[in-house]
């Protein structure tokens, strides 16, 4: 049986049943907080998750500038952020719910240096404003995966995004569809806001179902104008 074919453990499928199950902030908050020191070693490795390494080499295929600031929306233990960092991204924010998780990207290191310039503890559901125009790219591997945020949370990165800067966001594929988001991005382009939008559909894990649209995501990609 290869890697990419053995079933997960139990302790996976139930913190996956409980991440797609979790609604509102408080539920997430619960969700991270009891998950985050076992994520990498537990989720990660034992899922095949590779969700995070399709998002940033589409995000890095097209970004120019690896000196430029990068926000890491839903950043977690920061598992984007490793990946970014290889590929020679070099200032590296990164927003997440959960104090617990950002503790745990707060240690990720990559070539002896920290991975993270700063880490935010904020929910984009709510209050939170960014720095305007502070970043030169913006990407994502999770916050869009559980429902947890529509596509009107898009306006406030937007908000944070430089001239130009290239968006990477990846959209579960159910939740992609149930809200809309290739109407919303499209009425954007209209509006001025954004380049026209491409999607990648990119698996989630390794051994992703085809039918099983909770294994898939749409990699949004556009640039703000």
């Amino acid at each position: 049986m290869t890697e990419q074919t053995r079933p997960r453990s139990r302790a996976t499928e139930l913190a996956l049943e409980k991440a797609y199950a979790a609604k509102g902030p408080e539920a997430n908050r619960e969700l991270y907080a009891s998950w985050a020191t076992t994520y990498e070693s537990g989720f990660v490795v034992d899922s095949g998750y590779v969700y995070h390494q399709e998002v940033v080499k589409v995000f890095c295929d097209g970004f120019s500038d690896p000196g430029q600031p990068v926000l890491d929306v839903g950043c977690g233990t920061g598992v984007v952020g490793g990946e970014l960092a290889k590929l020679g991204v070099s200032v590296i924010d990164g927003i997440d719910i959960s104090p617990e998780m950002l503790a745990e990207a707060a240690a990720k290191t990559c070539n002896g240096r920290p991975v993270y310039r700063q880490l935010i503890e904020a929910d984009l559901t709510g209050q939170t404003e960014l720095a305007v125009g502070a970043y030169a790219g913006i990407v994502s591997s999770g916050a869009f995966t559980h429902g947890i945020f529509g596509p009107e949370t898009i306006l406030k990165l937007l908000r944070a995004a430089s001239p130009g800067a290239r968006f990477a966001l990846g959209i579960n594929s159910a939740h992609f569809e149930e809200f809309g988001f290739a109407d919303w991005l499209g009425q954007r382009q209209l509006d001025g806001h954004i380049s026209e939008p491409h999607f990648e559909l990119r698996p989630i894990y390794g051994d992703a179902d085809e039918a099983d649209p909770n294994q898939w995501s749409r990699i949004a990609v556009f640039s703000a104008s």
